[in-house]
């Protein structure tokens, strides 16, 4: 509830709290609507890359990209994130959920996509 009343206040926050949303796959649908609409992408030809950051907490995060969103609120099951080799680890003993970085989600073209 607070975060609804901070976006109404105060505009868009520059990290959003993804699992706090009710349907957050709306707002990363509207993400993507936004960036095609401001380019001129067609909607049905574009998609989301998502990058894990090296920011740690959402304090961090000082800009609000310009293209995209910055997200917290993801979890790991199973494995745990090495910020320093920036990828998968085995999770620790006895620690079974691990909260991801900031992860940055960048719409694009499907098209121009490559993955590496």
């Amino acid at each position: 509830q607070d975060q609804y009343t901070f976006w109404v206040d105060e505009g868009e926050p520059v990290v959003m709290w993804l699992s706090g949303l009710s349907i957050p796959e709306t707002f990363l649908a509207a993400v993507v609507q936004t960036t095609c609409r401001r380019k001129k992408w067609p909607l049905d030809k574009s998609t989301l890359y998502t990058k894990v950051t090296s920011y740690m907490k959402p304090e961090d995060v000082s800009e609000r990209l310009e293209d995209g969103c910055y997200i917290i609120g993801t979890y790991l099951e199973g494995a745990a994130w090495d910020p320093v080799e920036c990828c998968l680890v085995r999770q620790p003993p006895k620690v079974l959920i691990q909260e991801m970085p900031v992860i940055q989600v960048i719409p694009v073209e499907a098209h121009k996509l490559k993955l590496t």
